[in-house]
């Protein structure tokens, strides 16, 4: 297994494609060399790390896998109001008894008429 730290490179992503450039660097900070008869890279694999920790990343076995450490925590949200709901709709039938619209009464009793339209098929 080789230990190693991990450095991405800052620049922009290209979002079409998802590709970006990863430098691996031995304990010591020096880069690593893979392409001559070292260890291959056949897969990646990323592990979620608690906040404030150090970012890591091992090669063993061809996988590489890179500890990412959590953000910082952000400040809480304030709190919302309770909404309004449902209560009752009542509807009405006209005198050849097809529904015509009705009255939608919400949890805090204030009213909303239902209108009705009729769609053609």
């Amino acid at each position: 297994m080789t230990a190693a730290q991990f450095r991405t490179v800052q620049q922009p992503l290209d979002p079409t494609t998802a590709v970006g450039e990863i430098a691996l660097y031995d304990a010591d900070g020096k880069p690593l060399d893979l392409s001559g008869g070292g260890q291959k890279i056949t897969s990646v694999k990323a592990t979620a790390l608690a906040a404030g920790t150090a970012p890591t990343a091992t090669l063993a076995n061809g996988v590489l896998t890179i500890g990412i450490p959590a953000g910082a925590k952000g400040d809480p949200g304030t709190p919302g109001t309770d909404g309004v709901g449902v209560k009752s709709i009542s509807l009405t039938r006209g005198s050849d008894g097809n529904i015509t619209g009705g009255t939608l009464t919400k949890t805090d009793n204030s009213t909303a008429a239902i209108p009705l339209t009729t769609a053609t098929a």
